[in-house]
């Protein structure tokens, strides 16, 4: 019986020092072939970025194998794509993508791990691989949970500029206000002229969806929808007016002043605040005495928010002084004294 146990001891020691072995041998592998592409990648690069930058007639020669080319190519491309080397010719990246990664990404998307066509799905949007827009649209209508490869197969069909998935953006639950703007804002103009007419066409828009819109493009000042937002001021929700007036301060203008007028009395503090921050945003004097007014507002942040767009103007300074001198309401004086006193500049 212990001369059993001891042979069995044995034998598990024995397949134990055998895996580790086969680990070691396997990693000293793995290494060395890190290495050898490491080099290759080294011997490569300065005739790649010569043939980028237009000083090489011809795409220097890479190793016979597909796969490492791919691998060559996409560790290469992926750091040609990064800022240092801002000044290699964009299209030619693209063409060298196009060729050596196109067709293995395509592959992966169908037989890859999860982990893989997520990798891949990302190179996809980087390199913009154009010609995979029916094989990432595709891979996306197979996939059933809103996971990360859900998520980032429809970012890269919107920098793709797919517009089968407008309707997702528009129509899918469970989408977030913040996702819904990452995927605006790989939109072109003219798939973002699309998007507004469905919200324009339908009534039962989610809000997720209304909120990322107005607020996607009040931060990037986007023009052609500056209309769209400022009307949504006179919105019957009290969140859309709200959304609608911090886009305008962004945007830092309005059609006509005189819209302003009934938000300075709002009987909502968060839309008198507004209007006091669009005052300051749009350089508006003829409303310094509305702000004067608020300065006695019941709600500190409608003070501050006075106070604070008050201090923009030229005299602005010296209006809070006379203000924290002389006037008679205690929160006035207050809010102008903290005012003067406060480092900084305007808050968002």
């Amino acid at each position: 019986m212990l001369e059993l146990f001891i042979w069995l001891v044995v034998g598990l020691l024995g397949a134990q020092l055998l895996i580790l072995f086969c680990l070691i041998l396997w990693k000293a592998r793995t290494i060395s072939h890190e290495n050898n592409i490491d080099e290759i990648i080294n011997s490569l690069k300065p005739q790649f970025i010569d043939y980028l930058e237009g000083r090489r007639p011809s795409e220097p020669n890479l190793p016979k194998s597909k796969n490492t080319q791919a691998v060559i190519m996409e560790k290469m491309l992926d750091e040609f794509y990064s800022d240092s080397y801002g000044n290699l010719e964009e299209r030619k990246l693209n063409q060298l993508a196009e060729k050596y990664l196109a067709a293995h990404y395509r592959k992966t998307l169908k037989r890859g791990t999860w982990a893989e066509r997520i990798n891949a799905l990302y190179f996809i949007e980087d390199f913009y691989l154009v010609s995979l827009r029916e094989d990432a649209y595709q891979h996306f209508l197979k996939l059933k949970k809103q996971d990360e490869e859900f998520r980032q197969c429809l970012r890269v069909c919107a920098s793709l500029q797919e517009e089968r998935i407008l309707p997702v953006i528009t129509e899918k639950e469970g989408l977030s206000t913040g996702f819904i703007k990452e995927l605006l804002f790989r939109l072109n103009e003219s798939l973002m002229g699309k998007i507004l007419e469905k919200i324009e066409n339908n009534n039962d828009i989610a809000e997720n969806v209304l909120f990322a819109f107005i607020t996607f493009n009040g931060e990037q000042k986007n023009e052609p929808f500056f209309s769209f937002v400022e009307n949504k001021i006179f919105d019957e929700r009290k969140e859309v007016r709200l959304k609608a007036l911090n886009s305008l301060c962004n945007y830092g203008k309005v059609s006509n002043p005189s819209i302003l007028d009934a938000f300075f009395t709002s009987s909502y503090w968060e839309e008198r605040m507004y209007a006091a921050k669009l005052t300051g945003a749009c350089s508006l004097p003829q409303y310094k005495q509305a702000l004067l007014e608020l300065l006695s507002d019941p709600v500190w942040w409608v003070r501050f928010a006075a106070a604070e767009n008050i201090k923009t103007f030229p005299d602005g300074e010296a209006l809070l002084r006379q203000v924290a001198l002389w006037d008679e309401d205690a929160y006035s004086r207050d809010i102008a004294k903290h005012m003067l006193t406060r480092k900084g500049g305007i808050g968002a």
